[in-house]
Order: structure tokens, then C-alpha cells, then sequence
């Protein structure tokens, strides 16, 4: 502010100056004028005189002045250009480097706040993607915003698909599932759905003034797993109160077998007693047999490629293997006797069955953070009738002939024993296809 001032005065007392010395010039000229033109020339002279010597006087005073003023200016920049630039303001000064700290600070503040927001954000993004079920976010205006990666597996979709989509377009191949959502929109409700050959737990939670979370779970393999283990506590409890009941009939008949030997007369219908009798004893023993815990004696590796070859031969009935290993031995820790009777009887229904070739997969899978084997035989015999598929389990049930129809709940035992599954996956005019999961 002090130096604009005496700027100002500078250019003010350049000015003066400016003035002075033109009005000096100016009575100057008139001093040269032909004065005898004038009534009274003695006076006029001597007034003009007096008048050009004050300005000439004024004049020289003003340059002196500004001469003073113009040194005065520059002792006064040099000076500021010296002092450090705080020395001049150090309010000023502090208060800038005040705020300069303050401002590091506000962005330390909102650094330390983005990394913490970005912590959680992959936090809870890990925590979602881990969730055993499919987490589906749908917002209010009804499109999908969180979509994990179980969803990604079980539905067949990306999450940069199915995000800001409708849940009826990526849902569209379960259309049970979107039914429910739709009907239940705003509902906490929970229901078994199924749906595309599958089960689900469908859980529907809306969130106030945000959306709806959907978690869906596939429990088709628990579901058969419960069937099977109803089906066992059933058999248990059916061996348990028919194996009184066979024990006598087995003593009964032996009675029977033991008369019909003393019998003289008609050797062919006695025969034919006796072939019943004992056809009856056999059944009773294989049910006996049934009806009693199945014991694993001993565990051992086994490799199944060999044993599938093996009963083949024995079997005779051709055999292609195909592993998901390669070349590599697939195999299986278990009590080798039991594990030769499942398949050398799946085998043996199969060239029963008219089948003379049997396609064996073995494939590994991952399920609760354990590796398991599925293996799928598939011949090419006859079939099963639909409308029996679920019998076939039963004891007793047969379609031969000749057979006491235990094989199957037999094998359905003693797999259910060794921690495993059988099913039947598939079946007509071009063969049959069983599934047989070992977990470990």
C-alpha cells in the first residue's frame, strides 16, 4: 500500500513539473514579444519577469522533488527485495502455512478414509463371494446390483450380464424362481423350490428403502441324500422286524425239505417241492444277509481301472474307460471285497440285460472344500421301464425270471456304508446309465 502511494506522488509531482516548465516556456515567449507594441512595456516586462522566474523557481523545487521522491522509491524496493517475504506480512504468512498444514492433514484424512472404505468394500465383496448360496441384490428400481460367484456357477451367467439386469432375464431358465420373486415381491418369505430338474431353497429378505436380498441354494444333491438315508432307515427297519419272521420260515422249511426226502411215491412233484423249498431258503438267506450291518473289514487303495477290467473279462463284456486324470490311475481308499461286489453286480445286471458294452467315466469333483469321485457306468442293454425306476431299489423286486431281487439294495447298502450314492440317471432303449458318488 506505502509504495502505490508514493507511485501516485511521483507521477503527480512529474506532472506539476510538466505543467511548470510549459508555463516557464510559455512567459518566456512572451518576454521575447515586441514590447513597444505594448501602452505600458516598462511594467508588462518586469510582471512577466517576476511571474517566469516563480515558475522557473517552481519548477527546479518540483524536480528536486522528484528526483527525492524517485530515490526514495528505489531505497524502498531494494529494501523490500531483500527482507524475506514473511518478514513483510507474518500474519499473513503464518495463516498460509496454517492452512497449507491444514490442508495435508484433510487429505491424509480422506486418504486414510478411501483406504478404509476401500477395505471394507473387498471385505464385504469377499465375504459375499464366499457365501456357499447365491446372493442376488435387487434394487428398488427392481435391476440386479450384486450378483456373487456362486450365482455366477449355478445360473451360467457373468456378473457384467446380470448387472443392472432384470432377475427375469437371467433368471429365465428357472422360471419358477422368478415367479416366486415376483409373487413375494416385498415378502420375508423362505420356500423349497423346484425348478430345471432341481431343488432350491429360495430365501426372499427385503431391506427397507433399498431392495430385496435374494439367497438361493441348490440342494438337490442333500435331497437325494436325505431320500436315500429314509430309504435305508426304512429297509433297517423292515430287515429288522422281517428277520424273526425269515429266521422262522428258514427253520419251516427246512422242516418241509426234511419230510418231503422221507416221501415215497411221485418223485417229480416231491422234486418239485424240494426246487421251491430251496429257492425259498436262498431268498431268506440272501434277505438275512441284507438285514445285517454291513462290516468294512479292511481299507485299502485300490485301482479301479484295473478292477473295472478285470470284471470285464470275467464278465465278458467290453469295456471303454474314460477319466477326466488322463493315464493317470484312478483310485479309491475301501474295502476291496465289498468294492468288487457293487460293480461286478452292476456288471452282471448289465450283460443280463443284454448289454455287451459298458462305458465307465470317472470324473473328481470339488464339494466342501474336499475332492470326491463320481463314476458314471452306461451299457448298452435293454433298459429299465419307467414305471418301475424307483422300485428297483426294493428288496425282493424283480423283473428275471430267476433272481431273489437283492442285488440293487444290496449295492445301495453297502455304497451308503462306504459314504457314497448310487442313482440311476438314465434309462431306454439304448442302455442304462448309473451314477455312484464316493465322498471323502
Amino acid at each position: 500500500m506505502k509504495k502505490t502511494t508514493i507511485i501516485l506522488l511521483l507521477v503527480i509531482q512529474i506532472v506539476l513539473l510538466f505543467i511548470f516548465q510549459n508555463i516557464q516556456s510559455l512567459f518566456k515567449e512572451i518576454e521575447e514579444v515586441d514590447i513597444t507594441k505594448i501602452r505600458n512595456p516598462y511594467k508588462f516586462t518586469e510582471d512577466i519577469k517576476r511571474i517566469r522566474k516563480i515558475f522557473s523557481t517552481l519548477a527546479i523545487a518540483m524536480g528536486l522533488l522528484v528526483i527525492g521522491t524517485g530515490f526514495y522509491l528505489v531505497i524502498l524496493y531494494k529494501k523490500s527485495r531483500t527482507k524475506p517475504e514473511h518478514d513483510a506480512i507474518p500474519p499473513l504468512q503464518d495463516y498460509l502455512l496454517e492452512l497449507k498444514g491444514s490442508e495435508a492433514q484433510l487429505k491424509n484424512l480422506v486418504e486414510e478414509q478411501r483406504l478404509h472404505v476401500t477395505t471394507k468394500e473387498e471385505l464385504n465383496k469377499s465375504i459375499i463371494n464366499n457365501i456357499n448360496s447365491a446372493v442376488i441384490f435387487i434394487n428398488q428400481g427392481g435391476r440386479i446390483d450384486i450378483f456373487n460367484t456362486v450365482a455366477e456357477q449355478l445360473f451360467s451367467q457373468s456378473f457384467a450380464n446380470a448387472r443392472n439386469s432384470f432377475p427375469a432375464k437371467i433368471l429365465s431358465g428357472f422360471p419358477e424362481i422368478v415367479e416366486f420373486v415376483q409373487t413375494h415381491e416385498g415378502e420375508k418369505i423362505s420356500k423349497e423350490i423346484a425348478s430345471n430338474e432341481q431343488i432350491f431353497f429360495v430365501d426372499l429378505n427385503p431391506i427397507e428403502n433399498i431392495g430385496q436380498l435374494l439367497l438361493i441354494k441348490d440342494i438337490t444333491e442333500e435331497k437325494k441324500r436325505e431320500e436315500i438315508q429314509r430309504q435305508n432307515s426304512n429297509f433297517i427297519m423292515l430287515g429288522e422286524m422281517a428277520a424273526f419272521l425269515a429266521h422262522e420260515i428258514k427253520n419251516s422249511l427246512g422242516v418241509i425239505y426234511g419230510y418231503t426226502k422221507t416221501i415215497k411215491g411221485d418223485m417229480e412233484k416231491t422234486g418239485k417241492v424240494n426246487r421251491e423249498v430251496n429257492f425259498l431258503t436262498a431268498m431268506m438267506e440272501s434277505f438275512l444277509s441284507f438285514s445285517k450291518p454291513v462290516r468294512v473289514d479292511i481299507e485299502e487303495t485300490i485301482d479301479l481301472v484295473d478292477l473295472f477290467k478285470r470284471i470285464a473279462a470275467e464278465r465278458d463284456i467290453e469295456i471303454e474307460v474314460d477319466s477326466d486324470r488322463g493315464e493317470a490311475a484312478v483310485s479309491v481308499n475301501s474295502d476291496p471285497a465289498l468294492i468288487r461286489s457293487v460293480f461286478s453286480n452292476l456288471l452282471l445286471n448289465s450283460r443280463e440285460a443284454g448289454a455287451n458294452r459298458v462305458v465307465v467315466t470317472f470324473k473328481t469333483f470339488k464339494k466342501d472344500k474336499t475332492k470326491n469321485l463320481e463314476i458314471i457306468l452306461k451299457d448298452n442293454g435293454r433298459g429299465i421301464d419307467d414305471k418301475i425306476r424307483e422300485k428297483i431299489w426294493y428288496p425282493f423286486f424283480t423283473t428275471k425270471e430267476k433272481g431273489t431281487g437283492m442285488g440293487l439294495a444290496i449295492i445301495r447298502k453297502i455304497i451308503t456304508t462306504l459314504n457314497g450314492e448310487i442313482s440311476l440317471e438314465g434309462t431306454g432303449p439304448q442302455g442304462t446309465t448309473f451314477k455312484i458318488i464316493f465322498y471323502k
